[in-house]
């Protein structure tokens, strides 16, 4: 191992990240139905056993769907929501959100087509993004594409209450509208922490690269 590597590898060792999931429940949807989430259609409430919300199933592998597709059973006029209440109980660290998301359909894509956007929001009307500030994480969007989204919070969020995560798809008003689907699945919030090692690890970490480096140079003498 050459010593650039050694370094590395120590770094990793000196500042490793702990990572502690499971403040969001349920957020991978493998109960494959809603627990721990609730159902918003256009400001009314959950609208129960309509096409509005679903579970998609891949032979036990699920995901939750959000859609405003009429074909599907939609009934939403405006838009359909999907939200969770959030944990942001940090002691250190950040806290990091993610997820995964595919919004597909059969719009236009134009200014006027179907959307979705992602946000958090203070149960007061009010939608931020990840930096605190008014606004969303994701931006609404007409374009059908998927991705995954991960950001950390901005610490004016830690340890506050009445949070939730919003994820919306939103009717257009064209021919084509209220035809468009939002797939989302591996949503997570995960408190995540810096570790440093005890005083005797460093001295160990320390005293291998010392060695290391004495090798180097002995076998270079005899080179």
């Amino acid at each position: 191992m050459r010593i650039k590597e050694f370094l590395s590898v120590v770094f990793v060792l000196l500042f490793s990240t702990n990572a502690h999931s499971g403040i969001i429940s349920n957020g991978d949807f493998q109960s494959c139905d809603f627990q721990g989430w609730q159902k918003d259609t256009d400001s009314t409430g959950d609208p129960g056993a309509t096409g509005d919300f679903s579970i998609n199933n891949n032979v036990g592998d699920c995901s939750a769907v959000i859609s405003v597709d009429v074909t599907a059973g939609a009934t939403a006029f405006n838009a359909n929501t999907l939200f969770t209440a959030l944990d942001l109980t940090v002691a250190s660290g950040e806290l990091q959100l993610s997820f995964d998301w595919d919004f597909s359909g059969f719009d236009d894509g134009s200014f006027f087509a179907d959307s979705f956007f992602v946000s958090l929001s203070n149960g007061t009307g009010g939608l931020f993004g990840a930096d605190g500030e008014i606004g969303h994480l994701i931006e609404a969007s007409s374009i059908y594409d998927s991705g995954s989204f991960s950001a950390l919070l901005d610490a004016s969020f830690y340890n506050q209450t009445n949070w939730t995560l919003d994820f919306t798809v939103q009717g257009g008003f064209n021919s084509n509208s209220v035809s468009s689907k939002l797939n989302i699945d591996n949503v997570s919030l995960t408190s995540v922490a810096t570790s440093v090692p005890e005083p005797s690890t460093i001295i160990i970490l320390f005293m291998a690269m010392a060695g290391l480096i004495g090798q180097q140079r002995f076998n270079s003498k005899r080179g």
